[in-house]
């Protein structure tokens, strides 16, 4: 049994998700860090950058505060870094724009 996520509020945390693909438009940018900046072997934490986790769908803002694990734990961002479970040329890379 993965305990990871153990106390996280599963149904909250994908409402939140569903809400926040109401009101943006994801843009398909590349697979890995380089997509997140030229020849980057570290993900960027660039503005309006998302990572989304291939395996629960999660997409997490890559240059938000504070700390956020996707649904499965594949993906984790703290105040200072971005890690993933998954290979990271596995990591989907997507530009958010606000819906107008």
């Amino acid at each position: 049994m993965d305990m990871r996520n153990w106390n996280v509020d599963k149904s909250q945390m994908e409402k939140q998700q569903q809400e926040l693909k109401n009101k943006m438009t994801f843009t398909y940018v590349g697979h890995g860090p380089k997509a997140t900046g030229f020849l980057s072997k570290e993900f960027k934490r660039k503005p309006g950058l998302y990572a989304r986790c291939t395996t629960c769908g999660y997409y997490m803002p890559l240059d938000a505060k504070g700390e956020e694990v996707c649904i499965c734990g594949n993906l984790h961002r703290t105040e200072h870094d971005f890690k993933t479970e998954l290979p990271a040329n596995e990591i989907e890379i997507f530009k958010g724009q606000q819906k107008g």
